[in-house]
């Protein structure tokens, strides 16, 4: 199993694994996961990076980061691993890699979001040295 930075090919199986499930759904009006096209924005640019966990040449992970360079700051906008890979350590492979390459960024602050009652992912960013913030109310609005 390798880590590496997504490519313009990866965008549908990033797609589709988004897709499997309903945990990245914050609200009924936003949704459920990024559209393709905001995918490719992301693998190409140079302050949203995007890697993928990939096994016998199929992807079975990936993560999404949003930096503001101005703020030094980066949000954990996505951290899925199939869950026939889950308890492999993809996730904190992903996410060690991933904090790379934010510090490269001269990123100096990562935050992640997850519902309260996400047990497993918080429990999964409490062991990778996360720091259980305030507990929040999320407030969206979709922009035409």
């Amino acid at each position: 199993m390798k880590i590496r930075i997504a490519t313009l090919e990866d965008t549908e199986p990033i797609h589709k694994l988004g897709n499997l499930v309903s945990e990245f759904q914050v609200s009924d009006e936003a949704p459920t996961f990024w559209p393709k096209k905001i995918l490719i924005n992301c693998i190409k640019g140079n302050n949203s990076p995007v890697l993928v966990a990939e096994e016998n040449k199929q992807i079975i992970g990936f993560i999404i980061a949003n930096y503001n360079p101005s703020f030094k700051k980066a949000t954990i906008e996505n951290i899925f691993v199939n869950p026939k890979n889950r308890g492999k350590e993809v996730g904190k492979l992903l996410l060690s890699q991933m904090l790379n390459k934010l510090k490269k960024l001269d990123c100096k602050y990562v935050c992640a979001l997850t519902e309260s009652h996400n047990n497993l992912a918080i429990e999964f960013f409490l062991k990778n040295e996360f720091n259980k913030g305030i507990d929040c109310v999320w407030l969206d609005k979709v922009l035409e």
